[in-house]
């Protein structure tokens, strides 16, 4: 019995992502897609700095002041708020109690079989751009929250095509990228929670989020513009 409910909970998780999955390709194309969610998500999780989420849920969708809103009305932005928090509910839980079990989201190239680990990292990248300054603190922490630190940063160069890393060395990290980052999330996730002043406990606490569970018309709008959603980007 209890093999069943394991199997048909995993079931239920893989259906609600493969929602989630075409609710983002389904939105403009500012919208992540889910493997670069699945990064910026584990971004958000270990920056040294909370990010409140009505800042992130704007960037992961492509909520802007200077572009139209991408959902049909507000039962549909609640509908992609809701189906965005239980994924970053999934990481953090996953990270929480069992991070021995978290495997970043890769895409993999059907031709060939090779991982796209890019893609993942351009998330990553874009949760570190919220709080740049946040992320110098691990300078000052040193060891290997520095060193997991700086591995992300230099594939986030790579995969930008920037910096000034001899080509060797650029191949040897593209070559151990699937693991390398696995690694370094589980690093920088147990130093942020071995200095952070509360441990969140995912059994006895709700979700910290639930109060931005749904948006409200009178809300302030997710973009960040300040006004109210309905005369914001619900007005679109």
């Amino acid at each position: 019995m209890g093999s069943n409910r394991v199997e048909k909970g995993m079931l239920e998780q893989t259906d609600r992502w493969y929602e989630l999955d075409q609710a983002l390709l389904n939105l403009d194309e500012g919208a992540m897609v889910l493997e670069e969610l699945d990064g910026f998500i584990a971004g958000l999780l270990v920056c040294p700095e909370p990010i409140p989420p009505g800042e992130w849920f704007a960037r992961a969708v492509g909520l802007s002041k200077t572009r139209p809103s991408p959902f049909a009305g507000l039962d549909h932005a609640n509908d992609v708020l809701g189906l965005v928090m239980d994924y970053y509910n999934d990481v953090a839980t996953t990270l929480e109690r069992h991070p021995e079990r978290y495997q970043p989201r890769f895409p993999v190239d059907k031709t060939n079989g090779d991982v796209i680990w890019e893609l993942w990292i351009d998330g990553f990248g874009a949760a570190a751009n919220l709080r740049h300054h946040a992320w110098r603190q691990l300078v000052d922490v040193g060891g290997a929250p520095d060193r997991a630190g700086m591995t992300l940063a230099r594939l986030t160069d790579i995969a930008n095509g920037v910096g000034d890393m001899d080509e060797e060395e650029a191949e040897r990290l593209s070559r151990d990228a699937q693991e390398t980052i696995r690694t370094s999330i589980l690093v920088l996730h147990a130093h942020r929670l071995a200095t952070q002043k509360t441990v969140p406990d995912f059994t006895d606490q709700p979700n910290p989020f639930d109060a931005f569970r749904k948006i409200g018309r009178n809300e302030p709008c997710p973009c960040g513009s300040g006004k109210k959603y309905k005369r914001c980007c619900g007005a679109n």
